[in-house]
């Protein structure tokens, strides 16, 4: 008993070191009134990874736009602030999955994905705002 457990604290102990103190990276998949709720407690970056033509039919208030198809996509993620918050999404939510996967590996600590996109935010009744209502990047 007594070796089992030493052998548990040995590795526990391993794993701890192998660490380094680095923070894993916190990714949440959220329905629209958790990511709502989210936002409003836990502000920071709010991102629309649409293109700027989906933009046109509206984006939620304070959303920065990154439109996820340009070729400085991932350069324009890197300048963000990796310990603030990031909230994602794109329209019905493939595209925000795949921005929130490049915003763990460049390690951002807090991730937050609208599933569904505007599709579900504008479904359960939320507001939408002008595209000049937004801000740019």
């Amino acid at each position: 008993m007594q070796i089992r457990q030493l052998l548990l604290t040995s590795m526990l102990g391993t794993l701890m070191a192998c660490s380094g103190g680095t923070a894993m990276a916190q990714y949440q998949e959220c329905d629209p009134a958790t990511f709502q709720q989210k936002l409003q407690h836990d502000p920071g970056v709010l991102l629309d990874v649409r293109t700027p033509e989906e933009c046109v039919s509206g984006v939620i208030a304070g959303a920065r736009m990154l439109d996820f198809t340009t070729s400085d996509f991932k350069t324009e993620l890197a300048k963000l602030d990796r310990k603030q918050p990031v909230f994602v999404y794109c329209a019905a939510g493939g595209r925000s999955y795949r921005a929130s996967k490049q915003l763990q590996a460049l390690g951002f600590e807090r991730i937050y994905d609208l599933v569904g996109g505007m599709q579900a935010w504008r479904e359960a009744g939320n507001p939408v705002v002008p595209p000049g209502k937004a801000t740019k990047r």
